[in-house]
């Protein structure tokens, strides 16, 4: 199954199509690019200039750039990106030379890592729809090491510097369905950066980008320091989560406390307390909140109270009322009676 199968066309953005920047004119679109990725010389257009047009869109996260485009055929000359890319294709091929090397790329070939700093690269395809993932190395290795559940100081090798076509495919699923759920993700918040961090769409991509760099490090190993965890080591995570209930918690959070696996997370929750990590979180975070409405002072509201745990009200008000029979609003006017 290629991301074509998922993905509709060339015709919309992943993410931002109602407000993204068009552009009919190459060189004020390569003007914007080389403000989103520095290093542009070139973007001609192949064929009649006057035929041109593209659409981009950007996301900033704190760790993390999304760039979504869309262009009409074109040569693209670069003389090196700086940071570390993953150029994951959703429509059209795209054929380049990097530091002299051919590469093919497109949703029936794969996508394009450009390590960072990497040398000079040239290419071009037709009419095309791509995602650049904008990252940083170290973060890969560390999200890596807290997923297999290793030491800080663990040696990975995890190729980083090396340039290549890497599999769209995470754990034998397409990477298509993930991007697809981003995509509605960043619409439905409005591309808000802190509130898509809370829901953790940066961290579930570098471990997407992780897996998809180097998928045989995620095959299973015996030799992994810790596989199992005990009902302290629960408890220790139990306390370190009531600790910092409001910090946006992820699951890769976790796995670098406890130097688990998320496998082994999940197995040890659900035989000890009968849910998976984030679910006892959730309902944690929805009790504490019960307990601030109870006592809420008159000028406090559900926002306030709440907001703090959960960056959506509508998810959140649908977890209250799943969990307690009625909705916080109701809890909050009780109170005040």
């Amino acid at each position: 199954m290629s991301l074509t199968d998922t993905t509709p066309s060339t015709s919309a953005l992943l993410f931002g199509e109602k407000d993204a920047a068009r552009q009919t004119n190459s060189k004020v679109f390569g003007d914007q690019m080389n403000l989103a990725a520095p290093g542009v010389n070139a973007y001609d257009p192949i064929g009649s200039s006057s035929a041109f047009s593209s659409k981009l869109s950007v996301l900033k996260l704190p760790s993390m750039q999304l760039t979504a485009i869309i262009m009409s055929p074109t040569y693209i000359d670069r003389s090196g990106v700086k940071s570390a890319t993953l150029m994951v294709p959703l429509a059209g091929d795209f054929n380049c030379f990097v530091e002299g090397r051919p590469h093919n790329c497109g949703p029936g070939l794969g996508s394009m890592y450009f390590p960072q700093n990497c040398g000079q690269f040239k290419g071009g395809g037709g009419t095309r729809n791509h995602v650049s993932l904008q990252f940083e190395p170290r973060l890969v290795e560390a999200t890596t090491r807290a997923m297999l559940g290793l030491p800080d100081n663990a040696v990975l090798d995890l190729q980083l510097e090396n340039p290549r076509i890497a599999p769209l495919m995470v754990a034998g699923q397409p990477f298509g369905p993930v991007l697809q759920h981003v995509g509605a993700l960043i619409d439905l918040h409005l591309r808000d950066a802190r509130v898509l961090t809370q829901l953790g769409v940066q961290d579930m991509l570098y471990r997407h980008i992780a897996m998809m760099l180097r998928p045989e490090v995620f095959l299973p190993h015996t030799d992994h320091p810790r596989t199992t965890a005990s009902a302290a080591l629960v408890a220790q995570l139990c306390d370190y989560m009531r600790a910092n209930m409001n910090a946006g918690l992820t699951l890769t959070d976790l796995e670098a406390f406890s130097g688990l696996s998320a496998r082994c997370l999940q197995l040890a929750f659900k035989k000890q307390l009968g849910c998976s990590p984030m679910q006892w979180l959730r309902v944690q975070k929805l009790h504490a909140i019960r307990a601030s409405l109870a006592k809420a002072e008159p000028f406090e509201s559900v926002t306030s109270l709440a907001g703090a745990y959960f960056p959506n009200m509508g998810d959140f008000a649908r977890y209250y009322q799943r969990q307690f029979g009625e909705l916080p609003s109701q809890t909050l006017t009780r109170q005040r009676r």
